[in-house]
This record gives structure tokens, C-alpha cells and sequence, in this order.
């Protein structure tokens, strides 16, 4: 499924629209982009469900175990369709399992390393979210990244994140990704492929060519 990695209602707005997207996903970062804090998840969630969103990522944040109970229960209150997001720390992870246990929806995310997903696994959380971009850029290989992951660790589910580009969305993909989500450009990019715009733009001529040779009196 097509995530949209933003919480700016000025780009979200039109991709949302074509109904093609599965929700959305937030972290800190992602919010300060936006001109919004964690105080202003409520008011997000509500605006996303008002638009069809069904499913929607906050990220937990937090140093301690005391702290990350603390802002993933406020996510929690949010509601079920909120999925909690937890980095791959273990604070975090000691959180993800007590969720887990109590029966929520869990994503480990900011994950460099298949042995993360490991132990995302065994915290019980259904997701991780690899950074494939970001680790090849850091000498890492993303794509073998999220390869290792599907080989080793199937019991979760991929969403493959910090993605730079149509191609390398393609290829997430074919390497056994299940889900990707997308910054607003990226997502853009995935409309925009210059020979089917080309094609397009034939298809519509003759179209046009038609309706005025219809025209010409006999």
C-alpha cells in the first residue's frame, strides 16, 4: 500500500484525493515541517478521517521507559486507527511490547539493521519502517537492507520509508517491501512518467483531429 509521508494539509489535500493513498505517516521531524507540534495530532486526525484517511502513523518520542509510556498513551487516546510509532531503541522497544500486549497497533521505525527487525519481531510490533535512503546516503545498501528483512524476519510487515525517488520506490518494491510511504514530491513523481505523458498527449491530438474533421462539412 502508498503512504503519504507528510502533515501538511496543502500537500496532503490533492494526493488524498485521487484515493489512492492508505493514510498517512508523521514523525517529529515531519510535523516541525508543517508548523506542528504533537499538541496538534488531535486536530491532524481528525482532519485526515474527515478526508477517508483509515489509517494514520504518530511516532511516540521520549529517552526514558516513563516518558515513551507517557506520549504513546496520548497516541493511543487518539484512537484505533492510530498506529503508534516506536524508534528502534530499547526504551522504545520495552514500550512497543507492553502495547503490543495490550493490543495495539505497533511500527518500529527509523531501523538500519535486519537484527532491528528482530527484535521489532519479538516486541510484537506488526511493522518496521527501514530508512532506505537514508542508509545507502550513510554507506549502507537500503535495498539489501530491506531484502534482509523479508528473508529473515517475515512475520512483519515493510514500510519502507525515506524513499528519494520514483525508481527507488519501484525497487523497495521488487525486494519484498509491502508498503512504502512517500514524501508529497515523491508521491508527485509517481504521476508524472514523461512517455506516458507523451502518450497522452498523442492519444488526446488524434482525439482532437477527429472531432474537426467531424466538423468539416461534406
Amino acid at each position: 500500500m502508498l503512504y503519504i509521508d507528510s502533515a501538511d494539509r496543502d500537500l496532503l489535500a490533492p494526493l488524498l484525493a485521487t484515493g489512492l493513498f492508505a493514510g498517512v505517516t508523521t514523525n517529529p521531524a515531519i510535523l516541525d515541517r508543517a508548523g506542528l507540534t504533537a499538541d496538534d495530532l488531535p486536530a491532524l486526525a481528525t482532519w485526515l478521517r474527515e478526508r477517508g484517511v483509515t489509517r494514520f502513523y504518530a511516532q511516540a518520542t521520549g529517552t526514558t521507559i516513563e516518558e515513551l509510556r507517557d506520549t504513546a498513551r496520548q497516541i493511543a487516546d487518539l484512537g484505533g486507527d492510530v498506529v503508534i510509532k516506536l524508534v528502534a531503541t530499547a526504551p522504545a522497544l520495552t514500550v512497543a511490547r507492553e502495547l503490543t500486549d495490550a493490543g495495539r497497533e505497533v511500527l518500529i521505525t527509523a531501523v538500519y539493521h535486519p537484527s532491528q527487525a528482530l527484535l521489532a519481531a519479538a516486541a510484537g510490533a506488526q511493522e518496521v519502517a527501514p530508512y532506505v535512503g537514508r542508509a545507502s546516503e550513510n554507506g549502507r545498501d537500503g535495498l539489501a537492507l530491506v531484502a534482509a528483512i523479508a528473508r529473515s524476519v517475515p512475520s512483519v510487515r515493510i514500510l519502507a520509508a525515506s524513499l528519494r525517488s520514483a525508481d527507488q520506490v519501484a525497487a523497495v518494491a521488487g525486494v519484498g517491501a509491502h508498503d512504502v510511504t512517500l514524501a508529497p514530491s515523491i508521491a508527485g513523481d509517481l504521476f508524472e512518467d514523461e512517455l506516458t505523458l507523451a502518450a497522452t498527449a498523442d492519444f488526446e491530438e488524434l482525439v482532437a483531429a477527429a472531432a474537426r474533421a467531424a466538423e468539416v462539412p461534406s
